[in-house]
């Protein structure tokens, strides 16, 4: 036998929150409530009583409705809480009362009254729509006229426009040049086609480079490199550049000072022990020297950084480098003053202290070849001024050998330099070569040369002994006695 019961159960509604009839408050009963309780009846169909099974199924409907009102008032009650803009934590919703019809009607079947939930929700999220679009404006903060956004929604017209002005704009940009890579000068091709850096910023200046940039792309695309004049860090952005500033640990290279003078001072920097540091210096020169090709391999090489000191620490202002164990007698690799400092004597100074080590290794020297255009003029510069100021020494005789023990020098610089000079001649008789000095014009070249007022390297300020294994010659020519001394 089939057996169907219809059962109707009173809820209470408590600050828009359903529970169960089991509270204990009297407050929260109605009468409409307690009457559909008296006149709550089972309904059989069969001569059979209620069974243990039907039971348990009228507590699961009643469950059940009692879950689809809980459902239903918190729908509402959020939809209220959206309308008044208002969160739930802020106000309570009000009490909400069961209609007459959905409490009372008990004779309805509960397929009916879910279909006029369905309804009564439906009809309450479309007043809530409409309350939407004409009350709710951005949280009641702007008018319905300000919080209109059709105006920026672009239409057909907005849309002719801009491709009118897109079309305009292409006809008016120029072309852009075909670049033909040629496969047997790949290098160079690829060089070329990459976007040249167009200044950087070194501490309080702004150097244009005169060569192509090493760094690599994402730092070359902003046209603008910001390097730390103390680390020498390169950077992409002025802000990156502020915060290194201030956490920066460097005031000056991170090497042994071996020379001061004044504000000039000389730092020996270890490619091996300071290697980051090294590398950075090197891609910054590549800016400023065309045929410099090695960046990285910095442990093979010392490196003599120039430096001006003020209060807020040793300034970069130039470098040389040269080989820890040269095979050619070079003593310096590259050498670089920055075009800031330029003009103010500082690379003869450079050059002078190449020198000045040269000699208390007791060896002679020469830059590596070829030097570039500015490099060569420098070094002619200072050649010339050192035999000027020792051919104006009041001596009867000396030969170039003796020229080359007392400054350094190779014997072919300087017999290169005396060339340029005019002052060297062939004796037909006995085919000899001779040097020919007139006083006059040694004499007047170096007043003009202290005239500049360029500074000059002091031998008692350096502090510094040789790097590796050195051999001490005598100072008679053609020795055979090597002394070997061991740092």
């Amino acid at each position: 036998m089939i057996m169907s019961s219809i059962t109707v159960e009173k809820v209470s509604l408590t600050n828009g929150i359903s529970t169960p009839n089991k509270s204990k408050r009297k407050s929260n009963r109605t009468p409409a409530s307690e009457d559909v309780q008296e006149n709550a009846t089972i309904i059989q169909l069969g001569s059979r009583s209620k069974t243990k099974r039907s039971k348990h199924k009228d507590m699961n409907n009643s469950s059940a409705s009692v879950m689809r009102v809980k459902s239903r008032v918190f729908k509402q009650r959020s939809l209220v809480n959206r309308a008044n803009g208002t969160s739930r934590n802020r106000r309570k919703i009000s009490r909400m009362v069961v209609s007459d019809t959905e409490s009372t009607n008990s004779d309805t079947t509960p397929d009916v009254r879910k279909d006029e939930r369905v309804e009564s929700s439906s009809d309450s999220s479309h007043e809530f729509d409409r309350n939407d679009e004409n009350k709710i404006n951005f949280a009641l903060k702007l008018t319905p006229e300000e919080a209109d956004t059709s105006k920026t929604r672009p239409d057909h017209h907005d849309k002719v426009m801009f491709e009118n002005a897109k079309f305009k704009a292409e006809e008016v940009k120029e072309p852009r040049e075909k670049t033909v890579i040629d496969p047997e000068d790949q290098h160079q091709a690829f060089a070329t086609s990459d976007p040249t850096l167009k200044a950087i910023r070194f501490g309080e200046w702004e150097i244009e480079p005169w060569c192509a940039s090493s760094y690599e792309m994402e730092y070359i695309a902003n046209s603008l490199v910001y390097v730390c004049e103390f680390c020498l860090k390169y950077m992409r952005s002025e802000f990156i550049a502020d915060r290194h500033k201030m956490k920066c640990p460097l005031r000056h290279p991170p090497g042994d000072e071996i020379y001061r003078d004044g504000p000039i001072s000389i730092f020996e920097v270890d490619g091996r022990k300071n290697k980051i540091y090294c590398q950075n210096l090197c891609l910054f020169a590549k800016m400023f020297i065309a045929h410099k090709t090695l960046f990285f391999d910095v442990e093979p090489f010392l490196f003599y950084v120039m430096t001006e000191a003020n209060d807020t620490g040793c300034h970069f202002v130039g470098y040389f480098s040269k080989e820890k164990r040269s095979q050619g007698n070079h003593n310096v690799s590259c050498i670089l003053i920055l075009p800031i400092h330029q003009r103010k004597g500082y690379g003869n100074l450079l050059i002078e202290f190449s020198y000045l080590l040269t000699k208390r290794e007791n060896k002679i020297g020469s830059p590596e070849k070829p030097l570039s255009k500015s490099g060569l003029h420098s070094y002619r510069y200072y050649w010339k001024n050192v035999l000027f100021e020792e051919l104006n020494n009041d001596i009867k005789s000396i030969s170039v050998q003796e020229l080359s023990r007392l400054t350094s020098m190779t014997v072919d610089d300087v017999i290169a330099t005396l060339q340029i000079n005019n002052m060297i001649e062939k004796d037909e008789i006995n085919d000899t070569y001779k040097i020919i000095v007139s006083k006059k014009v040694v004499e007047d070249h170096l007043r003009k040369v202290e005239a500049k007022g360029y500074p000059r390297i002091k031998p008692e300020s350096l502090r510094w002994t040789p790097f590796i294994l050195t051999r001490v010659l005598n100072l008679t020519p053609l020795c055979d006695d090597l002394n070997f001394v061991i740092r």
